[in-house]
């Protein structure tokens, strides 16, 4: 009997197929709707090139071909505007394990290799729109438009440290300003009430994606400031900024976070492999029962960790809420700082990051228990193996 060998060149034709139906798949859902309007609306650097008119592409934005040779659509975008269907490395991914809180995500590139723009969508059905400027005659370093499945769309944007959000796009009104100082967020236009809960639902979804960027030498946060500073007196928090900053600038709020990343990486050591678990859940208590160990072993009151609070609560409590007490919420560690600053930091042993709105409600849970608190900063920790 005769064996027949499969051409390689047959395998990878049919594998391109494969990504191209499960491309065009994701295509049809429902996220993807909301992706394109706001691909179509994108807006780059004005001094960015595009394809002369007349062209195949006419008046596309390009990655700036010189010379006599053909000028190019930006990586992952196809000649519509659209998602690109094919070619490999065009900056189209997807997430094929599950695993993640996006589904799939497209960016282009400049010249330099860097990100001038990133699309996301979310598997809740949110979406994020990147943009990175290459100068500052854009008017911002980056911006990150949110729109949430509800279709509520709120714009961050930064420049410095200087963060500004705007309520219903990148032409929006500003319903907020903050600026990140040495301490945290500090508060230059107070969120308006009337927008205060769409702000928290997209800026949770931003800090999810930065959150899962981590790396690099940057790292995550999500900082509030609270509305009235009164000792012995506790208050609503507001949401004041939301960005990847640098591991100086992170230590320099947060000055035990070095600290808590090396314990959580003695911790993941000491607990040995996963696979040698039952399951993820039982690997995590493992992890999270060393850590907490290593945070007893300061004796530090402002240091604590594995501490429950309640998440609707209008006064301080004296006594500790008891671990799984109804209507609470176990903070991993925070970090309690004398002019009134809050550092929560969120372990994570698995895949999922924060998402939906936990950083919220850990920084206001944890700052009614601890009044009084000037402002909160919530950051996502890892073990590094």
């Amino acid at each position: 009997m005769s064996i027949h060998h499969r051409h390689p060149l047959h395998e990878g034709a049919e594998a391109a197929a494969i990504t191209r139906l499960r491309r065009s798949l994701i295509r049809l859902q429902d996220e993807t709707r909301l992706l394109r309007r706001d691909l179509l609306r994108r807006k780059y650097d004005p001094s960015q090139p595009r394809v002369p008119a007349g062209n195949s592409g006419g008046g596309q934005w390009t990655s700036g071909a010189g010379g006599g040779s053909s000028p190019r659509p930006m990586p992952g975008f196809g000649p519509e505007g659209g998602l690109a269907e094919t070619g490999p490395g065009d900056g189209f991914v997807v997430d094929e394990t599950g695993a993640e809180s996006w589904a799939f995500y497209e960016e282009s590139r400049d010249e330099a290799g860097d990100v001038a723009e990133r699309a996301i969508v979310n598997r809740d059905g949110s979406t994020i729109h990147s943009e990175y400027a290459a100068s500052r005659q854009a008017g911002f370093d980056e911006r990150h438009t949110v729109t949430t499945p509800e279709g509520d769309k709120v714009t961050f944007e930064t420049t410095g440290r200087t963060q500004t959000m705007r309520f219903g796009g990148p032409g929006g009104d500003v319903i907020a300003r903050s600026i990140w100082t040495p301490d945290g967020p500090s508060a230059q236009v107070t969120v308006q009430r009337v927008f205060a809960d769409k702000l928290l639902a997209n800026g949770a979804v931003l800090f999810g994606w930065l959150s899962s960027q981590n790396g690099d030498g940057l790292q995550a946060v999500m900082g509030f400031n609270a509305r009235e500073f009164r000792p012995g007196a506790s208050s609503s928090l507001q949401l004041g900024y939301v960005g990847q900053l640098t591991e100086e600038e992170v230590e320099a709020a947060c000055y035990r976070w070095r600290q808590v990343e090396g314990f959580a990486a003695r911790a993941s050591n000491a607990a040995g492999p996963v696979s040698q678990y039952p399951s993820t859940a039982v690997y995590g208590t493992a992890v999270h029962s060393r850590f907490k160990t290593y945070v007893d072993d300061q004796h530090d009151w402002r240091f604590q960790a594995e501490r429950s609070f309640l998440k609707e609560q209008a006064e301080p409590m004296v006594d500790p809420v008891p671990y799984g007490y109804r209507g609470s919420v176990r903070v991993d560690a925070y970090e309690y700082r004398d002019d009134g600053t809050l550092c929560i930091y969120d372990l994570k042993t698995g895949k999922s990051i924060v998402q939906d709105r936990r950083a919220e409600i850990l920084a206001t849970a944890a700052s009614r228990g601890l009044a009084p608190i000037r402002r909160v900063i919530v950051t996502e920790v890892r073990p590094l193996r």
